[in-house]
């Protein structure tokens, strides 16, 4: 007979040893979505609760503390910081990861196979690297790239600011642009070239059909990673923490973490973070609003595939020309600025081969305890925390396709919550709800967070695979006796391991170069690679550079893995 969940299920009475299997069936799936509706709703809660709760007012709730933000001038200046980050990143990275994703998918320039998988490359690097790396770059008595425009061409470049609000929104640029990439070009692929094909018979110009066809079809996967890459850099702690924080730009995400300092005010705190969520969440209605009043029809028949379009000499050396721009700002330049500084015994602004030396690697990597144990800290924390969600993920994804009713498709926007979250407030309602629990200080935090924040993402990774499995795949083993767990085990993950394996790689790069939601959990003999780093800047930023050098090299061996799964990020 067909169950309600529209699989099949023979009705033979199954063995005895079938019924541990089958009771685990019903509750893992389940048991996984209602830890991941915990996960994901408990720290937005508390940082709701904790924002109405005054220190010192054991009445109880209160709106004092959004007053006292509304009256800091500060507070308004960091959050007009904020709003400008946020949308400048927003706007540049939208247009660049668009422009690149039509390079590669509609045009002839060569090379098209390999700039897809660079294009991915910053995305693979911290953002707190990459930061550091273009100080290095552009600082203006000991940047690389002023002394050799002054020494080779007699050109100043005093005029570049990278400590500036602009120079956070070029490095951000650099880095979230290929979250746009990634949304825009499976659709690009996919577009009908029908509707673009008419457009240009009844008269409109390639920027006129670029305009009123392709964009307004491409609308819902640039809406939703422009979202994506709002939320994400306007609450991101990394780059102006190097940038503008120490140049008296303030902005939310160093405010919160200012907050939680000595003398700690977590109201204020959690009073940031939910203006932000408030933000977040009226960016969100809006988007489905939109999209819910329109169609969106882009997927080509068998008659129908996007015609490559045979570029001018001009026009693809131009495009060439971006492409090279692009992966060498945002990947070539910042990974030679951190090796010649790290290889360096005293910087000056210019390398001298001459004088290279490994004692910053030997420092980090043998003399000084901490940035050992951060090394061995992230690479645990980011197996386990990656290990954890794909885990999790799993069984959520199996669930809710196994559940396709009304249900399922009221939990997916819950579960999906935290990825609209910036790192550090999640961060804050994670150490809201465990500040005063025996995990506190302990890796057991860093990780409950690390967990809660991503699993909305390997949910949403695997459920696209497990979408393309048919069902009588697993329908045939049952039926021919094989037990729940003997099908998973068999069938499914077998033939869904290429997409576990990229979702795996995916995270693991992910958690190795977090730093928000780590900043305000980590204690002393928890730091990670990350915060190690910051902790490090306060005293030689050549240990620094030594270090990023370190974190880099494990994000090169995981995206060298990656782009061996290259295809399934695609899809």
């Amino acid at each position: 007979m067909v169950s309600t969940s529209g699989r099949a299920h023979i009705d033979a009475p199954a063995p005895a040893t079938d019924k541990d299997s089958r009771w685990l069936e019903r509750l893992a799936p389940l048991a996984a979505v209602w830890i991941g509706l915990l996960l994901a709703l408990g720290p937005v809660f508390a940082t709701l609760l904790r924002s109405l709760m005054v220190d010192g007012a054991p009445d109880g709730l209160a709106f004092d503390n959004f007053t006292r933000l509304f009256a800091d001038p500060r507070a308004r200046q960091a959050a007009l910081n904020t709003l400008i980050i946020g949308v400048g990143v927003t706007l540049a990275s939208s247009l660049l990861g668009f422009m690149l994703a039509w390079i590669v998918s509609r045009t002839d320039i060569p090379g098209r196979r390999s700039f897809e998988i660079l294009n991915l490359v910053p995305f693979f690097t911290s953002p707190y690297v990459g930061a550091m790396a273009w100080q290095y770059l552009t600082a203006p008595h000991s940047g690389i790239l002023p002394n050799l425009a002054r020494s080779w061409f007699g050109i100043d470049l005093s005029f570049i600011r990278i400590n500036s609000i602009s120079g956070v929104i070029w490095v951000l640029v650099l880095f979230y642009t290929p979250f746009i990439y990634l949304f825009v070009i499976g659709p690009m692929r996919n577009l009908n070239g029908a509707l673009e094909d008419a457009a240009r018979v009844h008269g409109l110009s390639f920027f006129q059909t670029m305009r009123r066809v392709t964009l307004p079809l491409l609308a819902p996967a640039l809406l939703s990673g422009a979202i994506v890459v709002f939320v994400t850099s306007a609450g991101l702690f990394d780059v102006p923490v190097i940038l503008a924080t120490p140049y008296s730009i303030p902005t939310v995400p160093a405010l919160i973490y200012e907050s939680i300092g000595y003398p700690s005010d977590f109201g204020r705190a959690a009073a940031l973070g939910a203006m932000m969520m408030g933000v977040i969440i009226m960016l969100v209605v809006a988007q489905r609003q939109y999209l819910g009043s329109r169609r969106f029809e882009t997927v080509s028949g068998k008659g129908y595939s996007p015609r490559v379009t045979k570029l001018r000499p001009a026009a693809r050396n131009a495009a060439l020309a971006l492409e090279l721009v692009y992966i060498g700002c945002g990947a070539v330049l910042p990974l030679i600025s951190i090796i010649m500084v790290s290889l360096s015994p005293l910087w000056r602004g210019y390398f001298e081969p001459s004088k290279i030396t490994l004692a910053n690697f030997i420092y980090v990597l043998d003399e000084f305890e901490l940035t050992r144990g951060a090394i061995v800290n992230s690479a645990i924390l980011s197996i386990a925390g990656a290990s954890l969600i794909v885990a999790l993920g799993f069984l959520q994804a199996y669930s809710l396709q196994t559940r396709k009713n009304r249900w399922a498709n009221a939990l997916q926007p819950l579960l999906s919550l935290p990825n609209g979250i910036p790192g550090i407030i999640f961060g804050l309602g994670i150490l809201i709800i465990l500040i005063r629990t025996p995990l506190y200080g302990t890796y057991w935090i860093i990780l409950s967070a690390y967990v809660a924040h991503y699993f909305p993402f390997a949910l949403r990774s695997i459920g696209a695979v497990l979408m393309s499995l048919s069902p009588e795949l697993e329908q045939s083993a049952r039926s021919s006796g094989a037990s729940w767990l003997q099908t998973m085990r068999l069938v499914v993950i077998p033939l869904a391991r290429p997409g576990l394996v990229a979702t795996w790689l995916m995270v693991f790069i992910i958690l190795v170069r977090e730093l928000g939601s780590t900043i305000l959990l980590y204690a002393q003999g928890t730091e990670t690679i990350s915060v190690a780093m910051l902790i490090l800047s306060e005293q030689n930023f050549l240990y620094v550079a030594a270090l990023a050098v370190v974190q880099v090299a494990l994000l090169g061996g995981a995206f060298i893995l990656m782009s061996r799964n290259s295809k399934s990020l695609f899809d």
